[in-house]
């Protein structure tokens, strides 16, 4: 028996540790970050960097399509501050430069045609492509020598951008000039959310990576990012973390739109990534909106209390207890704005209805004592046909509370 255990935790603690490291690896097999290695060595990688002068030239000599791919891993809204973040795991552009392969193989002939070729030749007949990756620049070195074309790729309107890995420059052997960005954070200012669905509201956002070249450049997904992207939706968008919110909509497209004036002629160039976010109501609505639900029906049972089970005292404990939650709530991280959301209007409601009742309690208690001249425990001792008036008013007072309720809703929506 103790053997059968044994076995038994050892299986469930296998299981445990197996599930929970599947969780670290990525679920989409088209996001994960490519790690490259040149095959090239050093030598013959410096001797190709000497020969290259693609950066020589402020303007493009021949049109270039710009593959353009990204990978965001969370996105997170200050929504106090009014910031939006935006995490990348790795971001790249590339394209096809003709003279390359030209290049490569004239530092192979220097050589007298090195082991190097029969490699790479070994290396594109086992992966049946010439897109390996042959060496390894870094990129601001490359950008500042001139040895590569600057296309000024950056994010529109950020704030502050952070970048924890140096980017790169790879070149393969097919003649592709690939430029890698990783691990990289954008802040931006996002606009003022419209916030009269809160805590149901959904939003917009968007961001821009745009290229500086206005002449001779076309922009385009690339397959791996297209792929990505479809990915994505059919797994509910669930690798890329959001906190506070859902994602129900994940698209990115190029756009090229007209400069105005005396730069009609060209277009600025650009890859817009559009989000659509739903917030996740489920928790206020359990914490907050439910337990609010819960104390004005309570307070409109405190109706049919006699008055000498403290009815006034519950109906107070109950309006501080609203008061309390509305506290709560109120200290969520949303900017005041200069008009009402639904949950303003529903603590609204609440608090109309809940004083309503308070003061059809004080009314009757007025009644009780002033009128009719009986105490607190004395009139649940007075015969039925001595409390005809009573009885009317109580009638009177549940459908004046009911046309309340109804108005205060009516009401509320329509300025809403």
């Amino acid at each position: 028996m103790k053997k059968i255990l044994f076995f038994l935790v050892i299986f469930l603690s296998t299981f445990i540790f197996s599930k929970s490291f599947a969780i670290e690896v990525s679920m989409l097999e088209a996001e994960k970050r490519l790690i490259f290695q040149q095959l090239f060595s050093n030598k013959t990688c410096g001797t190709i960097y000497e020969n290259i002068n693609f950066g020589d030239k402020k303007k493009l000599r021949d049109e270039v399509l710009l593959k353009v791919f990204h990978n965001i891993k969370r996105v997170n809204i200050d929504e106090e501050k009014a910031i939006l973040t935006v995490a990348l795991d790795q971001r790249n552009f590339s394209y096809k430069e003709p003279n390359l392969e030209k290049i490569i193989f004239q530092a192979l002939a220097a050589q007298d045609f090195s082991e190097e070729l029969s490699t790479i030749n070994e290396t594109v007949a086992i992966s049946k492509t010439k897109k390996i990756v042959v060496c390894e620049y870094d990129l601001n070195s490359g950008l500042e020598d001139e040895k590569f074309f600057n296309f000024d790729m950056t994010y529109d309107n950020h704030l502050k951008v952070e970048t924890n890995v140096e980017p790169k420059i790879l070149i393969y052997y097919d003649g592709t000039i690939e430029y890698v960005f990783y691990d990289e954070k954008v802040d931006y200012a996002i606009p003022d959310f419209n916030y009269r669905l809160y805590p149901f509201d959904k939003h917009e956002l968007r961001f821009n990576i745009s290229s500086g070249i206005y002449d001779k450049l076309y922009i385009e997904r690339s397959d791996r990012f297209k792929i990505l992207l479809e990915e994505t939706k059919k797994n509910d968008y669930d690798n890329i973390s959001f906190p506070g919110f859902t994602i129900k909509r994940y698209i990115s497209f190029p756009i090229s739109s007209t400069l105005v004036d005396v730069y009609s002629d060209y277009a600025k160039h650009s890859i817009t990534t559009e989000f659509l976010i739903e917030r996740n109501s489920i928790s206020f609505v359990f914490k907050f909106i439910m337990p609010i639900v819960m104390i004005i029906l309570v307070t409109y049972f405190t109706i049919f209390l006699p008055f000498e089970f403290y009815r006034i005292s519950v109906c107070i404990t109950l309006v501080l207890s609203l008061v309390a939650f509305n506290l709560v709530a109120a200290a969520s991280k949303i900017p005041d704005m200069p008009y009402l959301n639904i949950f303003d209007w529903f603590i609204f409601t609440a608090y109309i209805n809940a004083i309503s009742v308070l003061i059809v309690t004080f009314i009757e208690s007025i009644y009780i004592g002033h009128f009719m001249g009986f105490g607190q425990y004395d009139i649940i001792k007075v015969p039925r046909d001595e409390k005809i008036g009573l009885m009317k008013f109580r009638k009177i007072s549940w459908i004046v509370l009911l046309l309340i309720l109804i108005f205060s809703v009516f009401v509320g929506y329509l300025i809403i």
